[in-house]
């Protein structure tokens, strides 16, 4: 593996820097505080801005309207942007995850008519796999699509979706015959416009400004021609989905990481206590010495898991242990960053405390810190820990 970047890395990562300076870095307090990205008109036009950095559509084709990016250069940006406004960073990894599933989904119909628009940010995706009863045990899924003369019938109630509230597309994963477990799942596509269904907004402790919400379908209408994976299929849909959405969450991880080393590493070169910087205190170095070290190596995980991606290997594992590692990591050094800071970590005033409550955030969706080891565990040894 070749950890040099390549000339085109280089200069798209730094117009991408630049940009993301100028135009987000202003926005991402103040969004985060009013919680701007509830609203789909901000939301699309921030889209298209970040259209041309590969930021929502990157490892799509060219042919479907993405840029065509390798796996290692979408994170880099992914990287890049969750360290300026995790936020948006979020909402970006949806749009991805969406594209991709899409993308290798066999429906050419939807590939053609749909992934455009989603490439673009002209339109919004969700993806809706947890509910109230169902968390990681995806085979347990409740909601159920009925087949009915003029297409499908789909009810249920999802929770936790994020882009949920300002999504136009939804990609449902349901069941066809709840008593076939894994075998009854399929991937639906609902379009919002054609066939409406209930949002509630779900608040929480930090990414405030990323739309997290629950949605309901009663008797939700889904077109013949709108399933992404036949009936069997939805669950193997949902893990390969699986391995580059926690690829992403990790690499956000690695982003925060490094914005929270780089607020404290300013803060102890500038901070004077008993006549010197505290950078030159002792424990202060060991605690930047502990960031550093645990970003990068969370950052060698996680581009493990791309580069993978990237060969055409499954990296189900790898990408596991990238999520647990690099989510557990952007806590302990968020919240050191806030320790160095001392008060000014805990005021609005610094992005310190945003960083923490944002960082906190990544250790739960697309699977917690715990079942990402029962997955590690389970390719290390040959047995399953999962009923």
């Amino acid at each position: 593996m070749d950890f040099a970047l390549t000339e085109d890395q280089r200069i798209l990562l730094d117009s991408f820097e630049k940009f993301g300076r100028k135009e987000l870095e202003p926005l991402a307090d103040e969004y985060d505080r009013t919680k701007a990205l509830r609203d789909p008109a901000v939301v699309k036009g921030l889209l298209k801005k970040l259209y041309p950095f590969g930021a929502v559509s990157g490892p799509i084709p060219e042919e479907y309207g993405g840029l065509g990016l390798d796996y290692v250069t979408t994170g880099l940006i992914a990287e890049k942007l969750a360290g300026i406004f995790g936020s948006l960073g979020g909402v970006c990894l949806i749009q991805t995850v969406c594209g991709r599933l899409i993308t290798e989904s066999p429906n050419q119909e939807c590939k053609k008519s749909i992934l455009p628009a989603i490439c673009s940010g002209d339109s919004i995706g969700c993806l809706c796999v947890t509910e109230p009863n169902v968390g990681s045990f995806a085979a347990a899924i409740e909601t159920a699509l009925k087949k009915v003369d003029d297409g499908y019938l789909l009810n249920g109630t999802k929770t936790w979706i994020s882009n949920g509230s300002i999504s136009d597309k939804a990609i449902v994963i349901a069941t066809t015959d709840r008593s076939l477990g894994a075998k009854g799942l399929t991937a639906a596509l609902v379009d919002r416009d054609r066939s409406p269904y209930k949002t509630r907004e779900l608040e929480k402790m930090g990414m405030k400004a990323f739309p997290t919400s629950e949605l309901i379908f009663e008797d939700t209408k889904v077109q013949d021609n709108h399933l992404l994976a036949e009936p069997g299929q939805g669950l193997k849909t949902t893990l390969r989905t699986f391995e580059l959405a926690r690829s992403l969450m990790a690499v956000g991880s690695v982003g925060m990481s490094r914005a929270a080393l780089a607020l404290a590493v300013r803060y102890a070169q500038e901070r004077k206590q008993f006549g010197k910087e505290i950078g030159s205190f002792q424990l202060i170095q060991a605690m930047i010495s502990d960031m550093r070290t645990r970003t990068d190596a969370a950052a060698l995980l996680t581009y493990r898991a791309f580069w993978m991606m990237d060969q055409g290997q499954r990296c189900d594992a790898q990408s596991a242990m990238a999520k647990y590692y690099a989510t557990e990591a952007g806590v302990e050094t968020a919240s050191e960053c806030v320790q160095i800071l001392g008060g000014y970590g805990l005021s609005e005033e610094y992005p310190a405390e945003r960083y923490f409550r944002d960082a906190r955030m990544q250790t739960i969706p697309d699977g917690t810190t715990q079942i990402q080891k029962l997955i590690v565990g389970r390719d290390t040894l040959g047995l399953s820990a999962f009923v």
